[in-house]
This record gives C-alpha cells, structure tokens and sequence, in this order.
C-alpha cells in the first residue's frame, strides 16, 4: 500500500499554486504559449519527481551521475543560471531603450534656435 508524506502533500501544493500562477499569467498576456508550456512541463516534472522519486535514479544512470537527486541539482543550477543571464540581457536592453528614449525627448525639448 502507497502513502502519501506530508513533503509530497504541501510539495503538490505549491506546485499546483505555482502553475496556477503561471496559467493567470497566460490568461491576461504576461506569458506566451511557449511559456505556459516550459512552466507546465517544469511543474509536471517536479510533480512526477514528488510522488514518484524512483525516476530520479532511472534518469540519473541515464546521465551516469551517482544518485537521483543530483542530476536535478546539477540541471537547476545551469537553469538558474541560464535565466539570470536572459534576464541580464533583458534588463541591458531595456536601460538601452530608455536611454535612447530619453535622449530623444531631450532633444525635443531643446528650444530650436
């Protein structure tokens, strides 16, 4: 017989909360489809992790790292660091576009002489 842990309870939870997030976000325009689906399938993946974690150790042999939970360690961080760098970029644009924006507006305001 299977139980369920109060870890794969309050984890489900959040998981769930998390990808209602993401769907509200889609619904009002914030995420595109391409997005909806990289979340949804972050979030079903971890949800196939919680309640079946047997699956950690099949795709770690796959990847030939010793135990389950460090492929999923190993993969979060070059994630993490993948979206941080995207972000840099992002922000990086943006102060470009202000800056131009800016820039042009000044010279509007300038009296013509």
């Amino acid at each position: 017989m299977y139980s369920i842990s109060l870890i794969q309870i309050v984890g489900a939870a959040f998981l769930m909360f998390a990808w209602s997030r993401v769907f509200l976000r889609y619904r009002d325009d914030s995420v595109s489809l391409i997005g909806l689906i990289f979340w949804s399938l972050i979030w079903i993946g971890f949800l196939i992790v919680l309640f079946i974690p047997e699956t950690t150790e099949f795709i770690a042999a796959q990847f030939g790292v010793g135990r389950g939970v460090d492929v999923f360690l190993y993969a979060g961080i070059v994630i993490l660091f993948y979206l941080i760098y995207r972000i840099y970029v992002k922000l990086e644009s943006l102060e470009r576009e202000i800056t131009q924006v800016v820039r042009e507006e000044s010279l509007r305001d300038l009296p013509k002489k």
